[in-house]
């Protein structure tokens, strides 16, 4: 395979790259799910430096890995799979040593700067309120919302990540955005506004 031009390969052809012990392939694969998968742990762990540390040992175990993927779903569906494991772990092992999070930063992506100040802080407000009431959300609906909107994937490959029921995604989803809904109007944020 070419590597030349790591941009145009698959995720697939490149997790195949990877084996056996292909470091330039694996570093291409590490940038293209980094951000992502610190994204993701953001919003299920709420806390950056336990972000941090699951996206460590979530990124060794897909190196450790690279032989099991089987091809059944994307790659980026069986990384997420490795990604919700190790933050559930990750998650026991803090409540464990009682452990404090931080504030949910960082889960929408920041807006581009636009010609006109008065919108973009408008835009920069209206980001920070969701911010605030995504964070009021239990971590199962901060996980379903993540997972959906900002990964996008699709309700049957959540449930198979999650091993709970499609009927399950969606219940979690619709109640998820009603919450969210809700938090957001008691803040005064309209739908206009988003």
């Amino acid at each position: 395979m070419d590597t030349t031009n790591w941009q145009d390969v698959t995720d697939l052809d490149l997790l195949k790259a990877c084996i056996p012990d292909n470091e330039d392939a694996f570093a291409v694969l590490y940038q293209r799910y980094e951000k992502r998968v610190f994204q993701y742990l953001m919003t299920v762990v709420n806390d950056a430096a336990l972000a941090e540390e699951i996206l460590v040992e979530v990124m060794l175990a897909i190196w450790k890995g690279l032989k099991t993927f089987q091809g059944q779903s994307k790659v980026s569906t069986w990384i997420f799979g490795i990604a919700h494991h190790k933050a559930v772990d990750g998650i026991r092992k803090a409540t464990s040593q009682q452990r404090g999070g931080t504030p949910l930063d960082d889960i929408l992506e920041s807006v581009e700067s636009g010609h006109n100040p008065l919108q973009d802080a408008h835009r920069h407000r209206t980001a920070e309120l969701t911010n605030q009431a995504i964070a009021t959300l239990s971590i199962d609906h901060r996980e379903i919302l993540h997972m959906a909107f900002f990964e996008e994937l699709s309700y049957p490959e959540i449930a198979e990540l999650l091993h709970i029921p499609v009927n399950t995604v969606k219940t979690r989803v619709y109640y998820a955005k009603q919450q969210l809904k809700k938090s957001l109007q008691h803040q005064g944020v309209t739908e206009e506004m988003l």
